[in-house]
């Protein structure tokens, strides 16, 4: 296979078919209510009728919350440190541009799905009506009747402190092949834990989880198609690990 068709295949495999599937996920979302049903579920299983009742509990709130997002930032405290070693550690060296590409894929996932929670109207769960709180359910990307609160809930933030480490599985793509499929595993793992504990507390609707894995993967496969792989093999291809 050539250099060019391998690059063509691998834009195909890793951008252009999962963000196909994720509007497909997305469309359905939409057209099924899918946020309002499983969220409806979750509150039905809490036998709440006035609020969230894991909102402020210590495992959702204090150990999953505040614990979960202590950890992200000490892993990427330690990346960055680990940055600054490969500078003059030998054995560090060869990997340094897989690294400055894990910390790049980790802030850049973050800092846009903070800028977006930033801009966007979304509210929590907890602030709805259906659910005890004071405004009406609006559709994501509907416009906000006058009177209605904006929020600030969308998309997931602490989901996105999970999902920005799915760049381990380019990572691994290139040192330890071996290793992808773990690498990727253990971000969705964290991502996940991370998303269903704030569905849990009321804080997220399914969908906003599912947008900042997709943002996550956007940086996470941009960065190795368009820098990466280039970076440690201009003109050629990042040797067939599949």
């Amino acid at each position: 296979m050539s250099v060019q068709t391998d690059m063509k295949d691998e834009w195909v495999q890793y951008l252009l078919l999962p963000s196909l599937v994720f509007a497909l996920v997305m469309g359905l979302l939409e057209w099924s209510q899918g946020d309002l049903l499983l969220a409806d579920g979750l509150y039905r299983l809490q036998s709440a009728t006035d609020g969230w009742p894991l909102r402020d509990s210590f495992w959702a709130k204090t150990v999953m919350h505040k614990g979960g997002h202590d950890f992200v930032v000490i892993l990427a405290v330690g990346l960055l440190i680990t940055c600054g070693l490969s500078v003059k550690r030998e054995s560090l060296k060869e990997i340094r541009p897989g690294l400055i590409y894990l910390l790049s894929c980790f802030v850049l996932t973050v800092l846009i799905v903070g800028a977006l929670k930033a801009v966007t109207h979304v509210n929590c769960p907890w602030d709805l009506l259906r659910y005890g709180g004071s405004e009406p359910y609006i559709p994501t990307f509907e416009s906000l009747p006058d009177g209605v609160k904006p929020g600030r809930c969308f998309p997931g933030g602490h989901a996105a402190g999970g999902y920005g480490w799915v760049a381990l599985f380019f990572f691994a793509k290139v040192y330890r092949p071996g290793l992808r499929w773990w690498g990727l595993a253990g971000a969705l793992l964290l991502g996940v834990s991370f998303d269903v504990a704030q569905q849990l507390r009321g804080a997220h609707f399914v969908s906003h989880g599912l947008w900042s894995l997709m943002i996550a993967w956007w940086v996470a496969s941009l960065g190795y198609l368009l820098w990466f792989r280039r970076y440690l093999q201009p003109g050629l291809d990042v040797p067939d690990n599949h």
